[in-house]
């Protein structure tokens, strides 16, 4: 698991590698007060680690509402199980009936 690792952080690190020498211009970013000259790939580098950060953060707080309800399905399946258990026997001691 450690080489998969480490050749998807290479393949990341080339990849950027490659993206920044292929988009060495200049572009111009107009905020709402200021404005900046950065180069192409910082620009995408920045756009890309701000949506990553924001992406991790959705993704865990969905994660963890499912954990959350998988966690309270499980304690509710158990009680229903054990209330299940107790009627079963106690119908099985239960005295039969002649009629």
């Amino acid at each position: 698991m450690k080489v998969v690792k480490f050749i998807l952080f290479v393949l990341c690190v080339f990849i950027a590698f490659v993206l920044g020498s292929q988009n060495p211009q200049l572009v111009q970013v107009n905020y709402l007060i200021a404005s900046a000259t950065l180069p192409l790939a910082a620009l995408m580098s920045f756009c890309f680690i701000v949506g990553l950060i924001f992406g991790c953060f959705v993704s865990f707080r969905l994660f963890s509402k499912l954990k959350w309800q998988n966690y309270r399905l499980q304690k509710r399946n158990e009680q229903l199980s054990r209330n299940a258990q107790e009627q079963a026997q106690s119908t099985a001691l239960a005295p039969l009936k002649d009629n």
